[in-house]
C-alpha cells in the first residue's frame, strides 16, 4: 500500500501524504492498525466503552486488578492484556487517582517504543516523524504540559522507576505535543 502514496513536507503545516496514483471510487486507499490508542474517560463515557474493541455497552466487566479498564467479555480482556499489562500496574499504583487520557496515551506510546523501538503505523510514518510544534507554544501552555509531564512521571514510577530506562532520545513534552 505504501507505493500508493508519497510523503511530503508542507512548510508551516507539517508532514503529509498524497496519492501517487489515481484511485477508483470506493477503492480502499489504506488501512492500518493504530500505534496505540486509549479510550476517553470523560464524564459521559466513563464506563461505557470496552477498552479493547471500543464497543459501547452499559454492562462491561471491570479489570479485577486496576478496577479501571472495562471489557465486553473475558475474550476482549485477554486480547487487551498485552497493551494493558504495564498500564494496569501503573493504574494500581496511583489508585484512587486516575491520570488524564493524554497521560495514559503517552504512557502507552512509551511502552510500545520500549517493546518495538522502530515501530510504525502502516509503515508510512513513525511516531518520531510527527511534528510537535512545542517551540510555537506560549509559556502558559508549556507550563500546563510541564504539569502533564510530572503526572506522567508519577504514573510511570511503578513500571519505569528510572528515567534512563525511557526510550533513547525520548522527550516527554515533545510527545505530548505530538498527540
Amino acid at each position: 500500500m505504501a507505493g500508493n502514496f508519497e510523503k511530503y513536507q508542507s512548510p508551516g503545516k507539517g508532514n503529509g501524504l498524497r496519492a501517487a496514483r489515481d484511485f477508483a471510487i470506493g477503492e480502499l486507499v489504506t488501512s492500518a492498525e493504530p500505534l496505540v490508542y486509549t479510550t476517553c474517560r470523560g464524564k459521559n463515557s466513563a464506563a461505557s466503552v470496552c477498552d479493547h474493541c471500543v464497543c459501547r455497552s452499559e454492562k462491561l466487566l471491570r479489570c479485577s486488578q486496576c478496577k479501571f479498564a472495562r471489557y465486553c467479555n473475558s475474550l476482549c480482556q485477554k486480547k487487551a492484556w498485552k497493551d494493558h499489562k504495564r498500564e494496569c500496574l501503573c493504574l494500581k499504583s496511583i489508585f484512587p487517582n486516575v491520570p488524564t487520557d493524554s497521560v495514559r496515551l503517552v504512557a502507552r506510546i512509551i511502552f510500545k517504543l520500549l517493546e518495538e523501538p522502530n515501530c510504525t503505523s502502516g509503515e508510512l510514518y513513525s511516531i518520531n516523524d510527527l511534528q510537535s510544534h512545542f517551540k510555537e507554544l506560549n509559556e502558559d501552555m508549556k507550563e500546563g504540559l510541564g504539569h502533564l509531564a510530572t503526572t506522567l512521571e508519577q504514573y510511570l514510577k511503578k513500571e519505569i522507576p528510572d528515567s534512563s530506562k525511557l526510550p533513547p532520545g525520548f522527550q516527554t513534552l515533545e510527545y505530548f505535543c505530538k498527540l
